[in-house]
């Protein structure tokens, strides 16, 4: 039997990891913090999937079976499997990374006692610098005399996850509570520098030497588009993210973003990222996010602008890589503005942003939310961007 340890049984663990390790018949084993999902995992012993598929419209069914799952304070039982596993990944959530170090540590320790198999942590996390923050963490977890070997036999390695995965609704009449809904994108990008153990069986898994590059084009591209079509859509009074692609006044800024970071990144990352690639990147974006299968909401998507705006996120962080290139972010500038607006009152972060607004105005309040100079020629069209919206909006 070959185990596959999925820390996080949330979205990607269940609608993108397991399945893959399910296709490649590894027995998969959750750790997660939710008891109740625990107890769910280790009662059913499998879930169903739907992946809703952008270029055919149809719906694929699939049941995730071979699967148990294990508490996240239980030590014991996840230093065991460790020892056993085949692979490790992660989907938990950066600020959750320093949290399973010790417990990753433990194992891998006692792996290297037992087997010395050199194993890999594939890391599904959003961030460029995931593996380098959990390998900290887990070396500076480690005993001193074990920590030569624990790093040696260990590969921390970075991912680009693009596949989408929405919160799954009662739309489909499923009830099961593990159910889950995702488009049916199945190439994922790894850091291929980083792997320490054999690489796995899976379709569409690919290393990649350049693993910055790669990332960036996904923050910068499809992250920004997402965030587009949500804060774009959300003044406009729209609620699913495929609506605003038939928008005459939205869609020419969504296109004009994705032209502007395609720029930047084939400018900054020459050798690394090709034209035409790029230019299949982009038609398989519009295609995927303009899905109406998938009924992925605006909210949802729009989530969090306080960290979205931040200054190395995809909509600041993609307007400073234009300028960088000395391409100038006009779109961009725009959708800053509109997600400035942003208002949805169960949002937290929106809540805490339009307080800044509120109290401290926009001019101070863009410098404070994204770093952006407001006397600056991008500042100034970010603020005017977000008076105009404010005035037109649904």
């Amino acid at each position: 039997m070959k185990y596959a340890v999925q820390f996080g049984a949330g979205n990607i663990g269940r609608g993108f990891m397991g399945q893959l390790f399910w296709e490649i018949g590894h027995k998969i084993v959750f750790v997660e913090a939710d008891k109740d999902l625990v107890n769910a995992i280790n009662k059913k012993g499998r879930y169903p999937l739907k992946l809703l598929d952008a270029y055919t419209k149809k719906e694929i069914d699939l049941e995730i079976d071979n699967l148990e799952a294990i508490h996240s304070k239980d030590i014991g039982n996840i230093t065991d499997i460790i020892t056993k596993a085949d692979v490790i990944c992660t989907a938990v959530g950066e600020k959750v990374l320093k949290d399973i170090a010790p417990v990753i540590s433990s194992g891998l320790i006692k792996r290297s006692e037992i087997s010395g198999k050199p194993i890999d942590i594939y890391l599904c996390e959003n961030n460029l610098h995931a593996a380098e923050i959990l390998k900290k963490e887990v070396i500076a977890s480690t005993p001193i005399v074990s920590r030569d070997e624990v790093e040696a036999k260990t590969g921390f390695v970075g991912m680009v996850v693009s596949r989408m995965v929405p919160a799954a609704s009662d739309r489909f009449g499923i009830t099961d509570s593990l159910f889950a809904v995702a488009d049916s994108y199945h190439k994922l990008h790894y850091d291929g520098k980083a792997r320490k153990a054999d690489p796995l069986p899976i379709e569409g898994m690919k290393p990649v030497d350049d693993f910055e590059a790669v990332f960036d084009r996904k923050l910068y591209t499809l992250n920004l588009t997402h965030a587009a079509l949500g804060y774009l859509g959300f003044l406009k009074g729209y609620e699913y993210v495929h609506q605003p692609f038939d928008d005459k006044e939205l869609d020419p800024i969504i296109e004009g973003a994705m032209e502007e970071t395609s720029a930047a990144l084939l400018d900054k990352y020459k050798g690394s990222l090709g034209a035409k690639e790029q230019k299949e990147i982009i038609k398989d974006t519009k295609i995927r996010f303009g899905n109406p299968l998938l009924m992925d909401s605006i909210t949802r998507v729009a989530r969090d602008p306080l960290r979205k705006l931040g200054n190395k996120d995809r909509l600041v962080g993609s307007a400073n890589l234009c300028l960088e290139q000395d391409i100038y972010p006009e779109n961009i500038a725009k959708i800053c503005g509109a997600a400035l607006n942003y208002d949805f009152s169960k949002d937290k972060s929106a809540i805490k942003m339009q307080g800044l607004i509120s109290s401290d105005g926009i001019e101070k309040a863009i410098n404070e939310i994204t770093g952006v100079d407001p006397e600056s020629r991008f500042g100034k069209d970010v603020i005017s961007s977000y008076k105009y919206f404010k005035r037109n909006r649904k």
